[in-house]
């Protein structure tokens, strides 16, 4: 009986765990964000750079991989749910359509996160140093001398996303 009792306990936690990976890595995805109207122009630049569908290494990020934290796993779930919410909330019940895109490109280092990047770029800080240029470039980074992000040097992710905005914005003024 005890034996039992155990073993469903365990295939109840691993089915648990299948089901939650699941649901984490299909809510993860271009295809996934883009299904919300408003993401569509986000969805077109995203197929359009290095790092999504023009990628010659055929690796491609997640949407999670860049706009949620990485730095550890709990902190992940909490911003995936708590920007999860709001995003369905925002796009369902108080509409998106008021949101100006192109003034938050601005601002767009609150929005990725770092450590996304590292989690790619891991050897960055050790690949710099063989490479003069890019330690140079990267040191202030790398010491903590500089309040700089990736994305303030680095204009990633989104290939020409003011053309896919402004794009979008002509159409739904039609």
């Amino acid at each position: 009986m005890l034996a039992t009792v155990l073993s469903a306990i365990g295939l109840g936690v691993v089915l648990s765990w299948m089901g939650t990976d699941y649901a984490l890595h299909a809510t993860s995805d271009q295809a996934f964000c883009g299904s919300c109207h408003s993401m569509k122009p986000m969805q077109a630049s995203f197929l359009e750079d290095i790092h999504g569908g023009r990628s010659t290494k055929g690796v491609q990020a997640l949407c999670t991989d860049c706009h949620l934290p990485q730095d550890n796993y709990v902190n992940y779930l909490y911003m995936k749910a708590k920007n999860g919410a709001w995003d369905v909330w925002k796009e369902y019940v108080l509409g998106a359509e008021d949101v100006d895109w192109i003034a938050k490109l601005e601002h767009a280092n609150r929005y990725v996160y770092d450590s996304g990047c590292l989690k790619c770029h891991n050897n960055l800080q050790t690949g710099s140093e063989l490479n003069n240029k890019q330690f140079v470039a990267h040191k202030p980074y790398f010491q903590g001398t500089t309040e700089k992000s990736c994305v303030d040097c680095h204009q990633v992710g989104h290939h020409d996303m003011k053309r896919h905005l402004a794009m979008a914005r002509e159409k739904n003024s039609q």
